[in-house]
């Protein structure tokens, strides 16, 4: 991961996971006291979803749009539509396949899978905007 993520974004990256991870374990805890074990593993389970989908955004754009910027949007609706797939599949096999869903409260999954959204997005926005990211390239020639 190391040559996936730049120097300059790993602190913040450090930070966010950091406060991401706070989120999910006050999720879990309330999990537990409103339903019991199932209701922690809905809330942790969650958690893994959210972070696995909206983690991996970041490591299959970035490189894409840093060797190609032209590339990047298509890369992105494609890789959405993966996402959208995929988390079809996920959920299907979480709660028809296996019996999980016996074992994990379905409304505390739900409900800490969008606590944990909004606030991995929030953090995303919070560290996007401490970056320095240049937006267009002034060049060389004297203003």
């Amino acid at each position: 991961m190391g040559r996936l993520v730049r120097s300059a974004d790993r602190s913040a990256l450090g930070s966010q996971a950091l406060a991401y991870g706070a989120v999910v374990a006050l999720a879990a805890v309330a999990g537990l006291a409103v339903r019991g074990t199932a209701g922690l593993l809905g809330a942790l389970l969650a958690g893994v979803v959210v972070a696995v989908f909206l983690g991996s955004t970041p490591v299959v754009l970035n490189p894409v749009a840093r060797s190609s910027p032209v590339l990047s949007l298509p890369a992105a609706v494609l890789f959405f539509l993966v996402k959208a797939f995929a988390a079809m599949a996920v959920l299907f096999l979480l709660f028809d396949v296996g019996g999980v869903a016996e074992h994990v409260d379905r409304r505390t999954f739900g409900l800490a899978a969008v606590v944990c959204s909004l606030v991995w997005t929030a953090l995303a926005l919070w560290s996007f905007r401490r970056r320095r990211v240049l937006t267009y390239d002034l060049g060389d020639t004297p203003s």
